[in-house]
């Protein structure tokens, strides 16, 4: 841009010393012609400034020393043109930060790949910083103010914790109060009081005494998994790594469980590995009031384990 105005201004300068010297109808048209670019590159520049706009998209989670890309697109509401788009991306961590120019051509869809360095875990923040549209002949820019970011977190690989021994294995079913139907279910003696429906009449007439069949389903589950806080990037990765293991191996076992960071810290249900990641995804952005709140907590938890550093 810098250079497109010292060209207009010495072309400006040229005509009108050339106005001056030899002030034949010509060189007045000439001069206005090139006094009018200033106008006509504003006025026909300023919607495609107006719309112009970055965005950037990235993975949210991956996983350590897989491949990942950031792309940044720039989008074009209105077919005006517009010369450019000048971006400076800022791109930080825990230990930290970078900067990257990018220029963006004319029209719709032109991009760029940034690629994340997956080397480092934690949370990796891309942020466009000083944004300017360039007009058509580069004579003006507009700043804009809209901050586009996108966050990707990187996640050491499962590492099982020391201390495994108190971790269950199996649901362990109970009887189904109220009775009724279940596709799991235990045999035991007819006792006052049980209802004659739930009589295995095929077993009772075998062993010659009433057999009943009682439903068993499996407990609502009060298991937590409560992940302390760690000092360094270090101790977060070894947390991280045995928190993810334990949670892979209750999910095996079809154990559904709860998951807390810190003592106050939020909390969510995990049915699934998606829900750890997500969960993990915004404690590490500090977005937890993006968390929903499990509508039905334990009042007291059965069974606590602690993932720590040590």
């Amino acid at each position: 841009m810098g250079i497109s105005r010292l060209i207009y201004a010495c072309a400006l300068a040229g005509s009108a010393i050339f106005f001056v010297l030899y002030p034949f109808w010509f060189a007045w048209y000439l001069f206005l012609l090139i006094l009018l670019l200033l106008p006509f590159d504003f006025l026909i520049s300023l919607p495609g400034m107006l719309t112009r706009h970055i965005t950037i998209s990235s993975p949210k989670i991956l996983e350590s020393g897989d491949d990942g890309v950031v792309v940044l697109v720039a989008h074009q509401r209105s077919k005006f043109p517009a010369r450019c788009v000048k971006l400076w991306l800022k791109v930080s961590g825990d230990d930290f930060t970078t900067w990257r120019r990018f220029v963006f051509g004319a029209g719709e869809g032109c991009r760029y790949e940034v690629s994340i360095d997956t080397s480092r875990t934690g949370v990796t923040v891309f942020e466009s910083k000083r944004l300017w549209t360039v007009s058509l002949i580069g004579l003006f820019c507009l700043p804009n103010n809209d901050i586009v970011r996108s966050s990707v977190l990187v996640l050491p690989p499962p590492a099982k914790p020391p201390h495994t021994v108190a971790l269950p294995r199996g649901i362990i079913l109970k009887p189904k109060l109220g009775g009724g139907f279940s596709e799991d279910y235990d045999l035991r003696p007819y006792r006052l009081g049980d209802p004659i429906r739930s009589v295995h009449w095929k077993v009772s007439a075998k062993f010659d005494s009433l057999i009943i069949r009682e439903p068993l389903v499996p407990p609502s589950h009060s298991r937590l998994l409560f992940i302390t806080e760690w000092n360094d990037a270090k101790e977060r990765d070894l947390i991280l790594s045995r928190v993810r293991w334990v949670s892979d191996y209750l999910l095996k076992w079809d154990l559904a469980h709860y998951v807390r960071f810190g003592e106050k810290g939020p909390i969510t249900e995990v049915t699934c590995d998606t829900d750890l990641l997500g969960y993990l995804y915004l404690v590490l952005n500090n977005a937890t009031q993006e968390l929903r709140t499990p509508s039905t907590i334990p009042i007291r938890f059965a069974w606590v384990f602690r993932v720590d550093g040590k």
